[in-house]
């Protein structure tokens, strides 16, 4: 999911994050400290360059401000359209928290999704269940007009053959499917519609079943590719509901013959925080720090990865190859994460304080050693909120 929240203080803002991990990842997870700021985010990003956007969740009463007026300025225009020209904004599920001593009832006239009391911080969690309703309440109601429009919903599979044909209905009424939405009919590219938890789990299956096979046989010639034909086949393994494009292997020349080939390239389909995530895949038998009692080093194959992902780095940020950079992805990326995808938690949290101090070192904080477990952690909790936020 993604959700923009806006609240009072910022040191609550990490609280507020882990409360919600089950819900989003966090560049699914944007929080403001003024209306202002945050309704520049959503005119300027989600309904200019038509973002998803699952939620808005607000306090009340932020700098002397009340959120009924931000509620009113932000959906007053009831032509304007967000993810990918799909929904009406303006019907955009909006969360408000009022404060302590305050009725909810007195915000009965206004059209907020849900109006919650305010809690201790250490309670938060008892509001996930209000997200989670009003998340669903508003896709079924999607579900609900794709249905008048004549979109059939049979065992989880969406036939839109009607909908397509020269047959279908016209002039239906909808609230949250757009204008040009029906005048242009095509297929809503979401996950929440588009996949089912069993071709989730099957995915996750197979990784765990090679992740075991490369730990075991303990290869390391080329056995990167088995992974690869695994999140080729299973993408949302890498992209889950973070990522909404993804290029494999992406020819980054720096002359006429040669070039750098990142394994992988992402583009959140949120968060202002990253332009683009690129991960390079190795495999999960390769160690981090060397067991030796003096000086304990990295091993030089972690190394040479991490010189192979500099080399992306500098070549990214190089303003000699922005053209080039703009030919393969379509835009010019300005704030860029690196991922290496390597190794197995237990080693890396055994060697964690030498491995910190060594990347340091080497001037290597900025990438991010991901490993297979954690990998795996990220595709169980994709599933969990599949399954949480389910409504077919």
């Amino acid at each position: 999911m993604n959700i923009v929240f806006i609240l009072k203080n910022n040191y609550y803002t990490e609280a507020v994050r882990n409360h919600l991990s089950t819900l989003s990842e966090k560049d699914s997870l944007l929080f403001f400290y003024s209306y202002d700021k945050a309704e520049e985010f959503l005119t300027n990003n989600v309904v200019r360059n038509n973002l998803p956007l699952d939620l808005v969740i607000t306090e009340d009463n932020i700098d002397k401000e009340k959120a009924t007026d931000f509620l009113q300025r932000i959906t007053r225009d009831t032509s304007r359209t967000y993810s990918n020209l799909d929904f009406n904004f303006y019907n955009i599920p909006i969360i408000l928290i009022i404060d302590q001593g305050d009725h909810t009832d007195a915000y009965s006239k206004y059209k907020f999704s849900d109006v919650l009391e305010d809690t201790t911080i250490e309670n938060f969690g008892t509001y996930l269940k209000h997200f989670i309703s009003s998340a669903k309440t508003w896709r079924k109601q999607v579900l609900d007009e794709l249905d008048n429009l004549g979109v059939k919903f049979n065992s989880g599979n969406i036939d839109y053959s009607y909908y397509f044909s020269s047959d279908r209905k016209s002039k239906v009424d909808t609230n949250i499917l757009t204008k040009n939405f029906k005048s242009f009919p095509r297929k809503l590219n979401y996950d929440w519609l588009i996949l089912n938890e069993k071709q989730i789990e099957l995915g996750i299956d197979r990784y765990i079943k090679e992740l075991k096979r490369a730990t075991r046989l303990d290869k390391k010639d080329k056995e990167e590719k088995e992974f690869h034909n695994i999140f080729n086949d299973n993408s949302f393994l890498i992209k889950r509901d973070n990522y909404n494009n993804h290029w494999y292997e992406a020819k980054l020349h720096y002359n006429k013959k040669n070039f750098y080939e990142p394994d992988y390239s992402l583009s959140p389909n949120f968060s202002h925080l990253t332009d683009l995530s690129i991960l390079e895949v190795k495999l999960p038998n390769e160690r981090f720090i060397k067991k030796t009692k003096f000086h304990p080093d990295p091993y030089s194959s972690l190394m040479s990865y991490i010189f192979q992902v500099n080399d992306y780095k500098d070549y990214i940020e190089s303003e000699e190859y922005q053209k080039k950079l703009n030919q393969v992805f379509g835009f010019i990326p300005t704030k860029v994460e690196y991922n290496l995808l390597i190794g197995r938690s237990a080693d890396k949290a055994s060697n964690i304080y030498n491995l910190n101090k060594r990347m340091r070192q080497m001037g290597a904080l900025h990438i991010n050693l991901l490993t297979y477990d954690e990998l795996l952690d990220y595709q169980v909790k994709y599933l969990d909120r599949i399954k949480l936020l389910k409504v077919l």
